[in-house]
Formats: structure tokens, C-alpha cells, sequence
């Protein structure tokens, strides 16, 4: 096996750390203004907006963990710590025991409301604004590179 193939070098490399430092820079400071505008955690916007998109049931705490690229015991104890802030209830599901659904309340999405303009802001003066000459192309790559992870984690 040919070691060269399989370590990154030159414009690889430095392209993989850019991406890399960028997007951990972006993530560290929608995680600061998050907590300054609304006391939530980057964390706990993701979930509050995935519920805010589902409809009148919620979501089922399986979708909630896959659709978050969490574990269903690290969302069953975020649902439950959000839960106890009134931000989100958990119903049974009518069909399976097992199964609950999460779902946003009132309070909740007045939490994404406060949370959503610092939000929106942070992420298009540190992203939109610089993409948006090849914005189409951008979400083509980065659909094209979610799309080989779900492939490759449905095969492994």
C-alpha cells in the first residue's frame, strides 16, 4: 500500500486544516454569542431548532439523536435537562412504548426567537457573506460530502 495515498500533503493538507480550524473558529463563536444573547449552548440551538421544524408531534428521540450526530443516551439527557428548563415536553409515542417524542413549548420557541437573530448574524458575516458568490456550488460540496458520510456510516 502506497503510504503517499493515504496521508494528506501539500494543498490536501493545508486545505483539510483550514476547514478545520474554520469551522471549529465558527462553531467556538455561534457557541459565544448564543450564550450572550440567549444563556443557550450551540448544543441546545440545534435542538431547538430541529423541533422548531417538526410538526405538532415533535420528533422522535431517534430522529432528534440522528439529525443532531448525537447518541440517543446524549439526547435523552439533553431532552431531559431542556425539559426541566420548560423549553421542550416529551410525549409517549401512541404506537410503539418505547418510543417518546420530543417537542417544542411555547417557552422554547421564544428561546430560539431571542437566540435566532445573533444566530443568523454570526452566520452570515463568518460564512454567507463569504460564500455567497458560489453559494450554489457551496451547498453542492457540502450536500456532495454529507451524502458520502451517510453512505459510507450506512455501510460500515
Amino acid at each position: 500500500m502506497n503510504t503517499q495515498t493515504l496521508t494528506l500533503q501539500g494543498a490536501d493538507q493545508a486545505t483539510w486544516h483550514m476547514f478545520f480550524e474554520a469551522t471549529r473558529l465558527l462553531f467556538e463563536e455561534l457557541d459565544r454569542r448564543l450564550h450572550d444573547d440567549a444563556g443557550i449552548s450551540l448544543a441546545d440551538y440545534g435542538l431547538l431548532s430541529r423541533l422548531a421544524g417538526a410538526d405538532e408531534w415533535g420528533l422522535r428521540m431517534s430522529e432528534l439523536a440522528e439529525g443532531t450526530m448525537s447518541s440517543r443516551s446524549r439526547i435523552s439527557h439533553a431532552v431531559d435537562r431542556l425539559e426541566g428548563m420548560g423549553w421542550v415536553e416529551r410525549r409517549a409515542c401512541p404506537t410503539d412504548r418505547r418510543g417518546s417524542y420530543a417537542s417544542l413549548t411555547e417557552a422554547g420557541r421564544r428561546k430560539l426567537e431571542e437566540a435566532e437573530p445573533g444566530h443568523s448574524e454570526v452566520v452570515r458575516r463568518h460564512l454567507l457573506d463569504h460564500v455567497t458568490p458560489a453559494a450554489g456550488r457551496f451547498e453542492e460540496i457540502m450536500a456532495s460530502v454529507r451524502n458520502s458520510l451517510q453512505t459510507g456510516a450506512s455501510r460500515g
